[in-house]
Order: structure tokens, then sequence, then C-alpha cells
């Protein structure tokens, strides 16, 4: 179902982390990942993913410069990834609700993103290495389950989410081993912020995201809480419902809540109340497969989801990649305890009757779970044809995404890159009476006014974009050639 991505090209931060990498396809790379930041000459140094960088500079070496090459890597790591999850899920669950989990996880069109766009092989990897860790974990092998917590979370930062996840699992354990194997888990954690330290100058937590990436930094605490809040059903949403998925939800797209009482917040709200009642009862229960995947779920979405602080965009499917484990382990528990008590006690002759009719006549959760798969295997075929390309991207999500300014941005771009200069004003247009001061789209218009013969308005917008956002490189560039 994936392997049709390895026939497209680069496209979003791609552009920006592979093809503007001068040292893409270079052996010294391999060493040099360790000590810089994960983006290419970035000036205020917040993101170090060495683990994910070196991915990308062996696969070069590997396969080439090509985006076929890294595409596959993301293919054939998402494959051996789903595996995992299935592993894992054997460890705490029997393995028919293993296998279908799994094969749910696997075809989730909300995964789309993360796949077809190169730089979202952060997301699997910090997956593939967290869940190594809790393999180690069950198997008692503190130390490498402490190594790939490490390589985790350098891969990306967000996988700092399971050390909660290793510490439960390590103290619902029998045995006096508790005490050294969370010292393991902490040395990991410890490792991690020391080499950020190194490397960053610092933690590297500061956000420097813009009104347009993410307008949540720019509103009053209340308001962003209840945004937040609102945006959980949204997420579940995409994932459960697969409608109108896209790569951008920035400014205008998803619009601050300002009501308590909006049906988001209302149901956003509940599913926490709900969730904390849900934990506190299973613990009792000791069911530990509810509570990983309540946790699988809710830790990204404190830390992703702009409740504890902004981060740097207010919404994105690729965020919501590893909660969707949560979901999926969720729904899969939830099924099974309806099905076991709803079950009827029946006596034994009917019992064997029925376990003989059961392999010519499926269950209803078993008959649910195929048509689950075969829909959602669906919609992740259509939507793999919408990230072949950039320009196939941009054309179809700017549909869904009216009103973002940067999505209309980026449809004007393909249309300034294929010349079509009116088709470009048209599309300009609308987005500059969503945000006029976004540096890209001034750029846009900078050059749609020098290839129009206006170098005096071009030169305007060049310098508008530069007074938005200082060293804009885009800008500068174009306003050297203007000269």
């Amino acid at each position: 179902m994936y392997f049709i991505s390895i026939f497209g090209g680069f496209v979003q931060d791609d552009n920006k982390v592979i093809v503007g990498d001068p040292e893409m396809g270079t052996v010294r790379a391999l060493a040099t990942t360790w000590t810089r930041p994960y983006y290419w000459r970035e000036v205020e140094k917040s993101v170090y993913r060495p683990v994910t960088s070196f991915s990308f500079y062996l696969n070069s070496l590997i396969t080439g410069k090509e985006a076929w090459g890294f595409r596959l890597g993301n293919v054939l790591i998402y494959v051996f990834m789903c595996w995992l999850v299935f592993e894992v899920m054997t460890k705490i669950t029997d393995k028919k609700r293993a296998f279908w989990g799994a094969l749910i996880f696997a075809v989730l069109p909300i995964h789309a993103e993360v796949v077809n766009n190169i730089v979202g092989r952060a997301e699997m990897l910090s997956l593939v290495f967290l869940l190594l860790a809790v393999l180690k974990n069950f198997g008692g092998k503190w130390d490498l389950s402490a190594l790939f917590l490490l390589l985790a979370m350098l891969s990306k930062e967000t996988a700092v989410v399971g050390i909660p996840i290793l510490l439960y699992l390590i103290w619902t354990r029998k045995g006096k081993e508790r005490w050294p194997a969370s010292i393991f888990v902490m040395m990991a954690l410890i490792g991690f912020v020391a080499l950020r330290v190194v490397v960053l100058g610092g933690l590297g937590f500061g956000n420097n995201a813009t009104m347009v990436e993410n307008p949540l930094k720019f509103v009053e605490a209340d308001t962003r809480i209840r945004t937040a809040i609102g945006l959980i059903p949204v997420g579940i949403g995409k994932i459960i419902a697969p409608v109108n998925l896209s790569y951008d939800y920035s400014f205008n797209q998803i619009k601050p809540v300002e009501s308590w009482g909006d049906w988001r917040v209302v149901v956003g709200f509940l599913m926490i109340v709900s969730s904390v009642g849900s934990l506190l009862f299973e613990s009792l229960r000791k069911n530990r497969f509810w509570i990983v995947g309540m946790m699988m779920f809710w830790g990204p979405v404190l830390i992703t989801g702009n409740l504890l602080f902004p981060i740097g965009t207010i919404f994105g499917e690729r965020l919501w990649f590893l909660p969707s484990l949560g979901v999926v382990m969720i729904a899969i528990c939830w099924f099974e305890v309806r099905k076991r008590r709803s079950r009827p006690s029946v006596p034994r002759v009917q019992v064997r009757i029925r376990s003989v009719r059961h392999f010519a006549c499926p269950s209803v959760p078993t008959i649910l779970a195929i048509v689950v798969v075969t829909i959602f295997a669906g919609r992740t075929w259509v939507r793999n044809l919408d990230w072949l390309s950039q320009e196939r991207l941009f054309f179809h999500d700017a549909i869904y995404a009216k009103d973002s300014v940067l999505a209309q941005n980026n449809k004007a771009a393909m249309h300034l890159k294929k010349r079509e200069l009116e088709k470009a004003k048209m599309t300009m247009e609308i987005a500059d009476r969503i945000y006029p001061k976004y540096p890209e789209l001034l750029n846009n218009w900078g050059l749609y006014f020098a290839w129009t013969g206006n170098k005096e308005e071009a030169k305007k917008k060049f310098e508008e974009c530069l007074v938005e956002r200082p060293g804009n490189e885009l800008c500068q560039g174009n306003l050297k050639i203007l000269k």
C-alpha cells in the first residue's frame, strides 16, 4: 500500500533538511551529525535529532540523493515498526487482539504524512526505538531498554513520553529489580539532556514559532488551553474518520476557541475526565493494555497539543502519529471488554459447538475489524497519491485549507513556478486577505511584480519580507538579483 510512495519526490521540509544540506551524501556527515543541530545552518539552535539525521546520511550513501531512496527507507522503517507494534501488543494482550490492533494501526490514513514526507522519519524512528525499549523492558534487559529509550529521544524529543511508560511497566513487575531498572531509565534521560546542552548550548526548548505557524503562542493562557482541549476530538476525528486530511492547519485554518461552551471543548473535557476515571478503575484491575494505551495517547497530546505550553505549530497530523497507537490500543481493549460483558454463560457442550462454528462464521468484532481495515487501506492509498509530488499536495490540500494563508500561498508558489502569473495573482490575493504580512507571501508577490516588469513594487515587497523576517534567505537572494 505504501510502496507507491517510492515514486514520489521531495515535499515540504524535505527540501530544507535533505535537498538543502550540502553534506548529504558525504561520509564525514555520519560523524558531524552528532555535533550539530538538526536543521542545517539553524540560526537559533532548538532541534537536535542526530539519530534521524544519521539515518538520512546513511540512506544517501546507500541509495544516492534521489527521493525514491529516502522514501523506500521510510516504507521499510514503517513495515518494521508495525511488526514491533504487534510484538509489543502480544506482551500485554492475546495474539488475536495484537494482530488486529497492529493491522489497523498499519493502515491508518493519518499516517500518510509521516511515511510520505521523508522528514516524518523522525516520528517513526522515535516510535521504533521506543517499542524496542518496551520489548527489552519486558525481557528484563534494563541496559538495552535504556539505550533504546535514549535513541528514541535522539530521534525526536517527544519520545520522552516513553519514560513514564517504562517506569510503569517496571513498577508493576514482581521482583527486586525495580530500583536498578528505574535508575537505567533516568540515566537515559540524563544522557539525553546532557547531549542537548552540549550541542545546542542549552536545553534548546525555545519557541520560535510565528503567528502563522502557531497563533496559540500569541493568545492568553486560558484561550490556548481552551483551544488545545477543543483540538483533542479534532485529532481523534482525523484518526477514526479521515475525510479531509491536510498537511497544513496553520493560521486561520484553525481559529482559537473563544468559549468554554464550544462543543469541541466540552467533548475534549469529557474525554479528559473519563480518561482519568478509567485509569483509576483499570489500575485496580491491573489492566496494563488499557493503561499503556492511555499513556501512549495522553503523553504526546500533553506535550504536542499546546496544553502544557505552546509549541511550534497549532496542529499537525504527524503529531498524532504516536497518539494514534494509543487510540488503537484503547479501542481494541474497549471492544474486548464489551464482548466479555455481553457474552452469556453457556454449558460446556454449547461452548464446544460455538467453537466449531467460529471457524465458519467470524464474530461480529472480526467482521467489523475487516471492514475497518479495508476502508482505511483504501483511504490511505488515495491519500498516498496526493503526496507523490509537492504540486499535487499543494493544489489538493488548498481545497480543504481555504482559510490557511500558508496553504493558499503554497498553491500560488506552484503557479509561479509554472509561470502561470494570473492564476498566481488570484491565489495570492486570497492569501493576502488572510494574512498580508506572511514573509513567504511577500516574497511571492515580489517575484510576481519582478516578472511582470514592476521592479519598484517587487523591491518594496522583498524589503517588507525582510522587515517581517530579518535574514530571510529567499527575500535576500531575490533582492540582490533584482538590484
